[in-house]
């Protein structure tokens, strides 16, 4: 299921170059992004890779041995660089929390929330994911980012119960494609 957000804001009726997905961990936004490139001839990007290729460390190796004030510094200094045009952008979970890089995100193109319900999160989520947080519960992330998610998305796309080809349906669609 699909709804806008912002239905008066105009941006959202003109063309685009870019589709940039947000949403926690486990909704899927690299597993998307990937299969909806590939369907619109879009190139994909994943911006915790852009960090791990910039630094040559992933973003939980960077928080530990550099801090999570270094983190959020790479990280911005990481998005606010990419220039592109016909890209699908997965981004990491905790990138909302960047109001300078969400508002560069925007100035390129759709941002989708892909909305998952913190039980399926819950579900994908194991012990082998490593989450960057600052203290806290997943479910204590998940309150904190929702709002966040629902401020910059141009549209949500509701995932729970669809597959990643339902959701590139879906996204297409929103589209108008």
């Amino acid at each position: 299921m699909m709804r806008d957000c912002n239905p008066d804001n105009t941006s959202c009726n003109n063309a685009f170059n870019n589709i940039i997905l947000i949403g926690m961990p486990g909704t899927g936004k690299s597993t998307v992004g990937k299969l909806l490139g590939e369907h619109l001839g879009f190139d994909f990007i994943d911006t915790d890779q852009l960090i791990t290729d910039s630094v040559g460390k992933t973003p939980r190796q960077l928080v530990e041995e550099s801090g999570r004030d270094c983190f959020l510094r790479v990280q911005d200094e990481v998005v606010l660089n990419i220039g592109c045009n016909h890209c699908v952008i997965a981004t990491g979970g905790g990138l909302v929390h960047s109001n300078t890089a969400m508002k560069h995100l925007k100035t390129m193109g759709k941002v989708i929330f892909l909305n998952t319900s913190y039980e399926v999160i819950e579900e994908r989520m194991d012990k082998t994911r490593n989450l960057v947080r600052s203290g806290g519960s997943l479910q204590d992330l998940y309150n904190k980012r929702m709002p966040l998610y629902m401020e910059y998305a141009d549209t949500v796309i509701d995932c729970d119960n669809t597959d990643p080809h339902g959701i590139c349906k879906g996204i297409k669609g929103y589209l108008g494609l």
